[in-house]
């Protein structure tokens, strides 16, 4: 016993020896990696004093979600050493929370399960064919398909409730992030005053479906607390989102139109038409006093674009829309001259030919022309034929089930404010995905992916039992 004491003691005595000189080491080394070993040990800090009685991967993962609503694209790509990124890292640790919590494996428990699991089962064939050819840059591709693993271990997570209970709390901070997000972008665009920091890249893909939410629930609850405050709040953010992209007024138009139709909530349609009046009587009076204000401001935007409309006129389909036909159509084309069924897989440069012959420019085979602004034709593009109906059939899954959801929960005494806000994330990332990239970036497929694991927790397993495992 005495000597495993003084083996205890040296021990002791070697390991701080040890970090004493890795702290003087720490002073000597380039910046960079100090930034990064300190970066390391402030996360380590994070991850042991918050939420200290939920699990470690489930606060790894609300951290995660938080800083993808603030940072964007920029916290997306905070790296220790690339390619191993922020997501991957949370990613690996909450596949490790869902392997030890065997018990409560509900593997095929809804066909949100059964599809996953088809897709992923034949994504992984394709990698294991691809790899050998493309790399690790058939890995990076694949991530379109393994994000949905998120659900998979968010869906188990979320059986926890005290862990349920702390996401309802925290996805009303991350709405809030997300609008300081979108305010950044929308302040740079139109004032250029953007915040740059380490980590923090606004994108519309980070924010779309959560500002949207957000509208979705400031609404909803300035309506029935008859707060005008509320709706004000949610008329502000909807006004700031639709004049930023064409695929935040479809996604919110979508999640306003599902929550009257499917979930009877018949107080929105009145605000929302208010809302859209309003709207448009801003926009005659400001051509009114300012005649060339739609020409320079309206008429020559995105949205424009997209509506075939250029220098204040109608020209057909041009800009944006032909340009994303375009695209869509030689995509098509080359894969199903190439390999219909198949596709021509995670790796393949599926939109360089098409930017270089038809735009003139070379295409960027690592950068955003990777995602065709439509996750049908990525799927198309890199799994065939097979791909897409496999997906497709998710995709429907995902929205009936959504659908279903709105109409069980948002006239029930049971509605939470979690069921407002990720039904808004859910429908407005499926939209944003059909005309932009949820599925395909990591700031999008995360938060799309977690919610829809919490709403599938609470449709199917309401009364789930507390788990106080916390491995």
């Amino acid at each position: 016993m005495q000597n495993n004491k003084i083996v205890q003691v040296v021990m002791l005595m070697l390991m701080l020896l040890l970090s004493m000189w890795a702290m003087s080491a720490l002073l000597e080394v380039r910046d960079t990696t100090r930034n990064v070993i300190l970066g390391i040990g402030g996360f380590v800090i994070l991850l042991s004093a918050l939420w200290r009685k939920i699990p470690l991967d489930a606060k790894l993962l609300f951290i995660v979600l938080l800083g993808y609503a603030l940072g964007g694209k920029g916290f997306a790509y905070v790296s220790p050493a690339e390619p191993v990124f922020i997501g991957e890292i949370c990613l690996a640790l909450c596949m490790g929370g869902f392997l030890l919590r065997a018990k409560q494996w509900g593997l095929v428990d809804t066909a949100i399960h059964k599809w996953i699991w088809v897709y992923l089962i034949y994504a992984g064939i394709h990698l294991w064919v691809d790899y050998n050819q493309y790399g690790l840059l058939a890995i990076k591709d694949s991530a379109m398909a393994y994000y949905a693993f998120f659900f998979i271990a968010s869906f188990i997570m979320f059986r926890n409730q005290l862990v349920a209970a702390t996401f309802e709390k925290i996805i009303k901070v991350v709405l809030i992030f997300g609008i300081i997000q979108m305010m950044n972008q929308f302040s740079g665009k139109t004032f250029g005053l953007t915040l740059e920091l380490p980590g923090f890249g606004s994108h519309a893909d980070a924010y779309i479906q959560l500002s949207a939410a957000a509208v979705l629930f400031f609404l909803i609850r300035g309506i029935e607390s008859k707060k005008i405050f509320y709706v004000l709040i949610g008329a502000f953010v909807a006004a700031v989102l639709c004049s930023i992209k064409t695929s935040a007024l479809c996604a919110l138009a979508a999640v306003i139109v599902a929550a009257i139709l499917w979930g009877r909530v018949r107080g929105l349609l009145i605000p929302s038409i208010f809302m859209g009046a309003i709207g448009f009587v801003v926009l005659a009076l400001a051509t009114m006093f300012n005649p060339d204000f739609f020409a320079e401001y309206i008429a020559s935007g995105e949205t424009a674009e997209t509506f075939g409309i250029e220098g204040g006129q109608f020209v057909g389909l041009s800009g944006t829309s032909s340009w994303r036909l375009d695209w869509w159509t030689n995509i098509w084309d080359n894969t199903m001259a190439m390999a219909p069924f198949w596709g021509q897989g995670f790796g393949a440069d599926i939109t360089g030919p098409y930017l270089e012959a038809w735009l003139g420019v070379k295409g960027d085979s690592e950068g955003y022309a990777r995602y065709p602004h439509n996750v049908m034709f990525t799927v198309i593009g890199r799994l065939g034929l097979i791909g897409l109906f496999i997906f497709g059939a998710l995709f429907i899954a995902i929205g009936v089930f959504s659908l279903r959801y709105c109409r069980r929960f948002f006239q029930s005494d049971d509605r939470r404010d979690a069921d407002l806000i990720t039904f808004g994330v859910v429908i407005a990332g499926m939209v944003n995905g059909l005309l932009q990239a949820t599925y395909e970036v990591p700031y999008g497929a995360l938060p799309h992916w977690v919610c829809l694991g919490y709403m599938a927790a609470r449709y199917y397993r309401p009364q789930a039992e507390i788990d106080t495992n916390n491995t």
